[in-house]
Formats: C-alpha cells, structure tokens, sequence
C-alpha cells in the first residue's frame, strides 16, 4: 500500500502521460507552500475562505437559487470559526453543513477547509478520493451522494488517518495519491508505470 501510495502521488496533480513527475512535484510544493499559511489557524478572513474554497472549485458563501448569496461573509467565518474550535470530526462537520452552518455548503468543501487548517486532523474528500478508497475494498460508501456524504465523512476520515499511518506518508498527501489515482479507479491497485 505505501508503494502503492507513493507512486499515485507523484503523478498529483495532473495524473496524465504529458504531466512529468518533476513537473507535479513543483507544483506539490507550490500548493504546499501556499496552503502552509492556513495550517493551525483559528480562524480565517473572508479572503482566505474564498481562496481555500476557490481552489477546491466551489462557491465561497452558500449560493441560493439564482446564484444569490444565502450567507453573509461573517455568518461564514462565524461557522469556520466553530468549526475548528469543535472538539472533534462529527462536530466539525456539523459546524459547517449542519443546521446553522453554510447554505449550499457539502462535506467535501468542508474538508478542503478542515484540511487546510487542521491537515494532521483533515484530509480532502471529494468524489475522486472516495473513488479510489472503494476500488481499492478500503471503503464501502453508505451516502451516494456525487461527493463525500456525512454517512461517509467519519469512515473516509479514519481510513485516509490508517492510511497514512501504515505509508508514512501526511493525509495531505494520502488524498493526493487517491484523487490521483482515482481516474484510474477500474485498474486499482496497479500502482502507475514511470
């Protein structure tokens, strides 16, 4: 499984013949570098939400029908805020998702945000990572949502923490070898040829 991991994540973030693995592993560092200055935060600015939610590719501030803003800014903050002084997965989740959290807001673009502040806690879960665990019998999906459900944020949390314990590796970079990987879904677990 280490192998396994380690090969899928130095084809992340563009998993394609054309991308080289140098050229992924600048643009590794680049992210981790950038995504460096949310690590232990207490809270972010609302340029900071927008920026972390921008690069998971969804809409920062809960969009209703129409594309019209359902939550403020500060409504925003106030739950991410919540959400990283929770005491532990289920409730950070419920701070963001749940009643009184972000309109429009799911599961994955909570954990891009989880992870990004707490990426020793967090992993990124989206629809290719869930993908990838499921090809490989490490997960059996209970919400079949098109991305991470909350039946599924708690099992996905803990095998992506198993996962990186047995690699070695950061849930960082567990979710890279999976959301690399996951295209390649029906040919898992051969690890990618280089």
């Amino acid at each position: 499984m280490r192998r396994f991991l380690r090969g899928w994540r130095k084809r992340y973030p563009f998993p394609v013949e054309w991308v080289d693995d140098r050229a992924n592993k600048q643009l590794r560092r680049a992210e981790d570098a950038w995504m460096a200055q949310f690590a232990g935060a207490t809270a972010l600015k609302r340029r900071q939400v927008a920026a972390v939610v921008a690069w998971h590719g969804a809409s920062p501030f809960g969009l209703g029908a129409g594309g019209v803003d359902v939550d403020t800014p500060a409504h925003v903050r106030r739950c991410v805020r919540a959400a990283l002084a929770a005491n532990g997965a289920d409730e950070a989740l419920e701070r963001l998702v749940g009643a009184g959290g972000v309109a429009g807001w799911e599961p994955s673009l909570a954990s891009a945000v989880l992870a990004a502040c707490r990426p020793d806690l967090y992993a990124v879960g989206d629809k290719g990572t869930l993908r990838a665990l499921e090809a490989l019998g490490l997960l059996v999906r209970r919400d079949h949502h098109a991305a991470l459900g909350p039946l599924d944020w708690w099992p996905y949390q803990r095998e992506c923490r198993r996962l990186a314990e047995v690699s070695d590796l950061s849930l960082r970079q567990v979710a890279q070898a999976l959301r690399a990987g996951s295209d390649r879904a029906p040919a898992l677990p051969t690890a990618p040829m280089r």
